[in-house]
């Protein structure tokens, strides 16, 4: 067993009856003079019972779910005119989560005092929302000092909200069972919250005012929220904080909707943990016990009765395809989310999955449990990474055995092609926009540093080297074209000696290793100058389209994709300390900008040519014959290596 758990420091006391002394105990600690109590309008009367005897200079009672920025900001200008030094709040995750945001730019200690089984009190997590979206993180500042659990403040909540906020919490328990940091620690105390609470909440509805069933809900809350603040947030977390962003749907119920819908997902895919959960609730299976304990509570079932209209669901879907957590054990596709917030809205309950997928999830873990021994951890994670997706997307299309064959015959057909002229491999990445997400994924934005895009092909080592000034094109038909810049690094000073590749089509679009008799032509590199300055003679680039007369055009014809690629030159830069750069320069106008086949275009890429009468005057005197000619000029920035 090797893991490595953190635990948050915290002070808590279950102190039922007794929160006023509590508090005023926790605040003389601090040695805090100038308290601001944060408390929703719902909870003054008892808010101000608890602190009465407290040094209480400014009180905040401007307390909305999900955090808005703009009341956090008033709280914290608040906080600052008072002078305060320690926040008391009270009240459900609202008021809790304020209280955090107040301590995230001004680190003032919190005591809390929790109404119901938010959990927040328990975590340094914070969350605040602005423009239809709900950003979240994580800082020690915001860990409550000390939390106060008094159950007799929570005989007030009303029954609908104690059930959906005990679920709420027991999403954190279920949720960290896969988060990206799970591990044994946090998963104990996730299970004992799981049996704890759905003993409390059935408890709770029986008798609505047994301060047993209450205190054992905080108890099985707090455990909830440690283990959740532990293991990271999973998929439901990530759910939830999408729809209260976006829509500002009712934390607790969302939550609570949420919850069996997830768990089917998972569930499958993670057994020991399914087994787990399906023992803490002294069940068969995991989802069977949360459906039982769900309707014996009645427990809300779908968020349409909270809001969420059928027609946001795709928007939904959309934020979340990309806060998906790569750790999740299932694969999460948009088709998989749009059909689980589908059932969320509509109410539609999972079911337990049939023998079928059993059979299916189980060949997936067996294939990706054949790699656990592999002894290159990134090989490892790569091969199993490709098993999980490929056997999601065969489950997902329904594959069927034609198809698999068809598949085959096409993969057997650009291998057969493929050789060191023609890279039928490499068009395939390309017109899959695989090449280009590769790229994107490996060459982050680097301030000013120039933009990489696809390399694809055609390039070939050994290229001619050629003067300053001099001409790549060599028999190649083509417009004539100068072009020129500088290549700097992203400090602005230029770079010396930078070597640089350029490669490209000819006027009837084919590459120097498509001729028939073997030449070398629009091809070459050379090297920029003291200056960083570098200049050459090429050929207008124009569009062309990719080889089509294999199988990966015969993809594209099925599909109705054109095979054509915008006008553009391809670029190699290379010096040492920097980044390598691999890129092309398009021409402006070009009506292909907008559907090159291998969506290599970038807005930063496209450049002016501007065309010159064949008398006009050349940069270096050369005489044009009474051909026309371009050019062009193109700043390099090479990002720190």
């Amino acid at each position: 067993m090797q893991f490595a758990h953190e635990t948050l420091g915290q002070r808590v006391r279950f102190a039922t009856g007794g929160a006023a002394e509590a508090v005023a105990e926790e605040i003389a600690s601090l040695g805090a003079t100038r308290v601001m109590l944060i408390a929703g309008a719902s909870e003054a009367a008892v808010a101000q019972r608890i602190t009465a005897g407290l040094p209480v200079v400014e009180t905040f009672d401007e307390v909305v779910r999900h955090v808005p920025v703009a009341v956090a900001e008033r709280a914290r200008a608040t906080a600052s005119n008072g002078r305060v030094d320690a926040l008391v709040c009270v009240g459900g995750g609202s008021s809790t989560g304020l209280a955090k945001a107040v301590a995230l730019s001004t680190s003032l200690p919190i005591v809390a005092v929790p109404t119901t089984y938010a959990g927040s009190e328990a975590t340094d997590i914070w969350g605040l929302t602005e423009g239809g979206s709900k950003t979240t993180g994580a800082d020690r500042w915001v860990l409550p000092r000390s939390v106060v659990y008094d159950a007799e403040l929570t005989l007030s909540l009303p029954l609908d909200l104690s059930v959906a906020s005990g679920l709420n919490a027991m999403a954190h328990c279920v949720d960290s069972l896969w988060a990206p940091r799970a591990d044994a620690i946090n998963a104990a105390m996730a299970t004992e919250g799981i049996r704890a609470l759905s003993a409390a909440l059935a408890q709770i509805v029986q008798n609505p005012s047994d301060l047993a069933g209450r205190e054992q809900a905080l108890y099985g809350a707090y455990l909830s929220a440690v283990a959740f603040a532990s293991a990271g947030s999973g998929l439901h977390h990530k759910i939830c904080h999408v729809l209260g962003g976006l829509y500002d749907l009712p934390h607790a119920p969302t939550h609570a909707v949420i919850l069996p819908h997830v768990l089917a997902l998972n569930a499958p895919h993670a057994p020991a943990a399914a087994d787990r959960l399906a023992q803490a609730f002294g069940s068969t299976t995991a989802l069977e016990g949360l459906q039982d304990l769900r309707r014996r509570i009645g427990a809300p079932t779908a968020l349409r009765d909270f809001g969420l209209t059928e027609e946001q669901i795709p928007a939904a879907v959309e934020a979340l395809s990309a806060v998906v957590p790569p750790s999740n054990p299932a694969p999460v596709t948009p088709a998989a989310l749009q059909e689980l917030l589908h059932n969320a809205w509509s109410g539609h309950q999972p079911a337990e999955t049939s023998r079928q997928r059993h059979r299916e999830a189980d060949l997936v873990r067996r294939v990706v449990a054949s790699f656990d021994q592999t002894p290159d951890p990134r090989l490892k994670e790569l091969m199993q990474q490709v098993v999980r997706h490929t056997h999601a997307f065969l489950r997902a299309v329904r594959l069927t055995e034609a198809e698999w064959q068809k598949g085959i015959d096409f993969l057997t057909a650009v291998g057969h092609i493929t050789d060191d002229r023609r890279q039928e491999f490499i068009l395939l990445s390309d017109t899959l926009g695989v090449s280009m997400q590769t790229i994107t994924i490996n060459h982050e934005a680097y301030e000013n540093a120039t933009e990489a895009t696809v390399f694809g092909p055609f390039f070939v080592e050994d290229s001619p080297r050629i003067p300053l000034g001099g001409n790549i094109a060599a028999d190649a038909p083509g417009q004539p074209c100068w072009v020129a810049g500088t290549v700097r690094d992203t400090n602005g000073q230029p770079v010396p000696n930078a070597r640089i590749e350029v490669w490209q089509a000819d006027d009837d679009g084919l590459y120097d290793v498509q001729y028939d008799d073997g030449r070398t032509a629009a091809r070459a590199h050379l090297f920029s100058d003291a200056e960083g300055e570098f200049c050459f003679w090429a050929v207008t680039p124009t569009p062309y389209p990719i080889p089509h007369d294999g199988p990966v055009g015969a993809m594209l014809t099925a599909t109705g994709r054109s095979p054509m690629r915008a006008s553009h030159l391809h670029f190699m830069v290379t010096a040492e300390g920097l980044r390598t750069l691999v890129t092309h320069i398009f021409v402006r106008g070009d009506e292909l900008l907008g559907s090159d086949s291998v969506f290599g275009v970038r807005d930063s890429l496209v450049q002016d040519f501007v065309t010159h009468p064949a008398d006009h005057p050349t940069p270096d005197g050369r005489e044009m014959s009474g051909q026309d000619w371009t050019e062009v000029h193109f700043g390099i920035v090479l990002a720190p290596g």
